[in-house]
């Protein structure tokens, strides 16, 4: 990397949605730049060096650099690699407790981005509607913010959503497009807030922006609609594993009028002593929304039975 020079590193972490705002930033980016992403989840430093190896070319003008984490010091450990002028912070939420430990250190670990972003001089843009990280980012300082709220400088608002996908205002900087994609959930319009705040800032053009938003297609599994037999749909969620995301695809399948709604899930794991509460959260959404409850795994999926049995749900 240091012997090309002259390629703009991007960095994206987050507790969920970094992989999805990562293709959608490639992909609108790729309207005006020669762009290089680290494919699928490679978010490790094997499989960040991997892609820069194997798949940068002399034409490469930007690299988006995927960054997970499952311990503090992780994120800092791809950021001394790759030496990010820009970053994205998609969310901060109890992803990986039994690693982390606390949310505290979540904290802490997905803002060694913004550390090493700081240090180039770099901006870096933070999903001001993730529950704590507005707080944190006014310490830190230095943060554009992205969200669903007019209060932020980037933000979606007036959202549609049905069998053709979302449309909503996207709004950057003050000004206004009208935009539409197959994407569903609030999530993932937050996404593209986040990625289109990135790409208006690196001067690509609103109508550029508009046009790739236009052309996303779902990652696979991440609310993927599919059309089934007989006027039938699937919402693909079986890549998710937050609770956030969770409850999201819940309230997405809930907003299909007219239709019986069925949902199958086995619950969340790996969040150590937050995943009883979180399930039983999920339980409590999909009782209000769903016609049928199909619990996979009679042990694990107990606190989300325990959730439904609860309420009225018949």
């Amino acid at each position: 990397l240091a012997d090309r020079g002259g390629i703009t590193v991007i960095g994206i972490t987050g507790s969920y949605g970094k992989t999805t705002s990562k293709f959608i930033l490639k992909r609108i980016l790729s309207e005006k730049f020669n762009v290089v992403a680290t494919p699928q989840s490679f978010n490790t430093p094997m499989g960040v060096v991997r892609t820069v190896r194997n798949d940068l070319k002399p034409q490469t003008q930007i690299f988006i650099c995927e960054m997970g984490a499952k311990k503090i010091g992780d994120i800092k450990e791809i950021c001394d690699i790759v030496h990010p002028d820009l970053g994205i912070i998609t969310s901060v939420g109890p992803q990986h407790l039994d690693t982390f430990r606390s949310v505290d250190n979540v904290f802490k670990t997905k803002f060694e981005l913004a550390d090493a972003v700081r240090q180039k001089n770099g901006e870096v843009f933070i999903n001001g509607s993730s529950p704590g990280i507005s707080e944190r980012a006014d310490k830190t300082g230095g943060c554009r913010i992205f969200g669903m709220s007019p209060s932020c400088e980037f933000y979606a608002e007036n959202i549609r959503a049905g069998r053709f996908g979302s449309e909503f205002d996207l709004v950057l900087s003050g000004e206004r497009i009208a935009v539409s994609t197959r994407l569903l959930g609030e999530h993932a319009v937050c996404d593209i807030v986040g990625a289109a705040a990135v790409a208006f800032s690196l001067g690509v053009s609103p109508e550029q922006i508009a046009f790739a938003i236009s052309q996303l297609k779902p990652a696979e599994h991440r609310l993927e609609l599919k059309n089934g037999p007989r006027g039938s749909l699937l919402i693909d969620d079986a890549y998710n594993s937050n609770p956030e995301g969770c409850i999201g695809a819940v309230e997405v399948l809930g907003s299909f009028g007219g239709m019986r709604k069925v949902i199958i899930t086995p619950g969340l794991i790996e969040l150590g002593e937050k995943e009883y509460e979180c399930n039983y959260n999920l339980g409590l959404a999909a009782a209000k929304v769903c016609d049928t409850v199909i619990l996979v795994g009679k042990n694990r999926s107990a606190p989300l039975r325990e959730a439904v049995e609860s309420t009225d749900f018949n």
